[in-house]
């Protein structure tokens, strides 16, 4: 007889522990959810790294700091997911925002609909606030550098891939775009 491995995974004693303490415990169920969101970005990040160092379509002098961008990106995102999601999955957080938001409704089964909300705003919270807000902002000025140090060009000359412009640039062309 065959044995299915989703089946013997089912029924694993440390699956069904590990399930059991998420449907007790809310903060621990949203640090799960956070958690498995940050591998899937890890792992998709790594292929990201990957296919562009082998992506002919981009220079050759390019081809470094794009991937230094991807492998900065997953690693920063990594962090401040896990940073937001599992300070958003706190008890006392979740009691702030809780009380923000729902301070006047009633509901029917409130320890329920507290434990779905401490899930999903951790999850939602570290993704959006994580990997869209904060994340473009640390990962380029660190890629720059991750790129200059494992990736050195081939010319003797120093590539610099990123332009910043002075404040002074910035207000001039504010100037000159109304005029």
């Amino acid at each position: 007889m065959k044995i299915n491995p989703l089946n013997k995974l089912a029924q694993s004693e440390m699956l069904n522990k590990h399930i059991n303490k998420v449907i007790k415990d809310d903060m621990f169920g949203a640090k799960t959810l956070v958690a498995l969101n940050v591998t899937k970005d890890v792992f998709a990040y790594a292929i990201r790294f990957k296919t562009t160092m082998q992506n002919e379509k981009i220079p050759e002098e390019k081809r470094p700091f794009v991937a230094s961008m991807d492998l900065m990106s997953g690693v920063v995102t990594a962090i401040m997911q896990i940073g937001v999601g599992f300070s958003l999955a706190h008890h006392k957080i979740q009691d702030i925002i809780w009380d923000k938001f729902f301070k006047n409704c009633n509901f029917k089964d409130i320890v329920a609909a507290k434990k779905g909300f401490s899930q999903i705003m951790a999850l939602i919270g570290s993704t959006i606030l994580a990997e869209r807000i904060l994340v473009p902002l640390i990962a380029t000025p660190f890629a720059e550098k991750f790129g200059k140090k494992f990736f050195p060009h081939k010319n003797k000359e120093n590539i610099n891939y990123s332009h910043f412009i002075s404040i002074e640039e910035f207000n001039k062309d504010i100037k000159d775009y109304s005029k």
